[in-house]
């Protein structure tokens, strides 16, 4: 019979993000239909509204949700109605990298996530429609979050207990777990170490937060924004360096023994001149781990992606939030629906590091 709610839509590239009226279809046997509380706004979900990254049109982006369980397919066992969910990337659950649990290296991410593959049986056939019963894709990233209500891949879902703030908590599944994956689970450095964060979004910031849980004592945070570095410096880092700064390099490994430069370091802005300067800054024998990309068409010399498992690193990092050891809420400002272009308009200039969408 289907599922009416409303949804906020790109009718193609550079078209304005605009709330309608839409249908949902009945959940494929993988999918669960959710109630979305609450959603992250991600440069991402920027990139497709002008074209820098691929996407059939018209669709529903959006892939920081968070919600509760309304039905589920009749295959779905992660979840059952009235469950708390946090969503994030879908995967084919078929690869080497997924059967190994290493889901986020699943060698077809792009065309899952970006392709919009709901299931092999459907592939990626639209699950939405328009007022007029025009198709509209959604299950990006296995979900299209930016609507009262959306179709989600059971692989996206992240079960979370009751009580779960699902408002300041539905950005952890997309850049923070990513920022602070790269730390945790994949640089892995000791309090000794020294580390340099490199762009202080919310990619950054998890890097930071990370940073600062496993004890590290020289933390330094490099962007070209006053606010952020000010604000960095409040919730972990121990120095803060602009990366306008034309010795950014020497200043960096004069903090570090021997002027020898940082152990570590994370580059979260996707700008190859960004990602060249922390190579410099970076001690022999370091290690570098580039969470940003510049777009299709330009080579990544480093990943962090094959290194998250969300349905076990999330639930973590909601007992790092809960502790008061991971600041999403010193990062993060909510907006109401009507509020939508005042929201992406607060991140294109840098006013807000972490919008979220809060629905109705």
């Amino acid at each position: 019979m289907g599922f009416k709610t409303q949804a906020f839509v790109l009718a193609e590239k550079d078209a304005p993000f605009v709330l309608q009226d839409v249908e949902l279809d009945d959940p494929e046997p993988n999918e669960v239909l959710v109630k979305i509380v609450a959603c992250g706004l991600c440069h991402t979900d920027l990139a497709i509204q002008n074209g820098a990254f691929p996407s059939p049109f018209p669709t529903v982006v959006g892939h920081e949700g968070s919600g509760t369980v309304v039905s589920v397919g009749s295959a779905v066992t992660r979840v059952q109605p009235g469950d708390s969910v946090l969503l994030s990337f879908s995967y084919c659950n078929e690869c080497a990298s997924c059967k190994t649990e290493h889901p986020a290296g699943c060698e077809k991410f792009g065309e899952v996530n970006f392709g919009r593959v709901r299931n092999a049986n459907v592939g990626n056939k639209a699950g939405v429609k328009g007022s007029k019963g025009e198709a509209i894709f959604g299950a990006f990233f296995g979900q299209s979050a930016f609507a009262k209500h959306a179709l989600v891949v059971e692989n996206s879902i992240v079960k979370v207990p009751a009580g779960t703030d699902l408002v300041m908590l539905a950005p952890l599944g997309c850049g923070l777990q990513t920022g602070a994956g790269s730390v945790m689970n994949l640089l892995k450095p000791t309090p000794k170490d020294s580390i340099a964060v490199y762009g202080l979004g919310a990619v950054g910031m998890g890097a930071i937060f990370a940073a600062k849980a496993l004890g590290l004592t020289t933390i330094v945070a490099v962007d070209i924004v006053p606010s952020r570095l000010a604000l960095a410096l409040s919730l972990g880092a121990t120095h803060a360096i602009n990366g306008m700064d034309k010795d950014q390099v020497e200043q960096i490994k004069a903090l570090t023994p021997y002027n020898a430069g940082t152990t570590f370091a994370v580059e979260a802005t996707g700008n190859v001149r960004v990602l060249k300067t922390a190579h410099t800054a970076l001690a022999n024998r370091g290690h570098l781990v580039s969470c940003g990309t510049p777009g299709p068409g330009h080579a990544i010399p480093f990943e962090i992606h094959d290194n998250l498992l969300a349905s076990k690193f999330i639930p973590e990092l909601i007992k790092m939030f809960n502790a008061g050891k991971f600041a999403v809420d010193k990062i993060s400002k909510t907006y109401s629906m009507a509020d939508f272009d005042h929201a992406v308009h607060d991140m294109h200039t840098g006013e807000t590091i972490k919008p979220i969408i809060v629905f109705d």
